[in-house]
């Protein structure tokens, strides 16, 4: 796991990508005086922000490395050392979450002072905890893309499957969208996790059917990714 970690923040591509680039786009978008339906717009803007640097983090941190160490060898390497199939698995499990957190304080950190984002320690605190467990269908489903496919693919792979659940999402592009594309929306992990933080920072709880899209991602994910390992056994 320190590896991984040292290893991912040593990532120029990642710092600029999922820390400076949310950041810069709160800096200038974000900071919009207002309300909407009773929530800082500024806040709104935060909320969509920090899943951007969430969602990215978790997918390019949980699978980004992984193609390449196939590609290379180095997962054939681990699996002769102690280092059980179930412990590699959750270590980049961990660590996609774990880099969710950089990002996250970025731009938590500007809508506090340059956005003037004015909320209880208890909703920051709700809202970091469910960007980091709501970040788990994304980690997987970076792992999975890092397990099925190679180099610089996997690379386009997971910047495309990102940005199609950015903008799907409404993390980029609030507006609604047109005709079965709102339905659809509303059956992504990004929508989900948009709509659940909302809610936290207007001082509710996410809805049962945000949580439930979140959770059904990640059993779907999970199982995708233990089946694909086996399949490849680590290859």
């Amino acid at each position: 796991m320190r590896f991984e970690i040292i290893r991912t923040a040593r990532n120029v591509k990642y710092l600029i990508f999922l820390i400076a680039v949310p950041v810069g786009f709160y800096l200038l978008w974000g900071r919009q005086s207002g309300e909407q339906d009773g929530v800082q717009i500024s806040a709104l803007a935060l909320v969509a922000m920090a899943v951007y640097a969430a969602t990215g983090g978790a997918l390019m941190a949980a699978g980004g490395g992984v193609a390449d160490d196939r590609a290379q060898g180095w997962i054939r390497q681990l699996k002769v050392t102690p280092l059980s199939d179930a412990q590699w698995l959750a270590g980049r499990i961990v660590l996609g979450v774990l880099m969710v957190l950089p990002g996250v304080a970025g731009v938590s950190l500007a809508g506090l002072l340059a956005g003037h984002v004015h909320l209880p320690a208890g909703r920051w605190a709700a809202l970091i905890g469910l960007l980091l467990v709501g970040s788990l269908p994304f980690g997987l489903l970076g792992l999975f893309l890092g397990l099925i496919l190679r180099g610089k693919t996997a690379q386009l792979g997971i910047v495309v499957v990102f940005f199609a659940l950015a903008v799907l999402g409404g993390v980029i592009g609030a507006g609604a969208l047109p005709g079965v594309w709102e339905k659809i929306r509303q059956l992504t992990p990004s929508y989900g996790l948009v709509q659940g933080g909302n809610a936290v920072i207007a001082g509710h709880a996410p809805t049962v059917t945000q949580a439930g899209v979140l959770a059904v991602w990640t059993v779907l994910a999970g199982v995708a990714v233990i089946l694909r390992w086996r399949q490849s056994s680590g290859a």
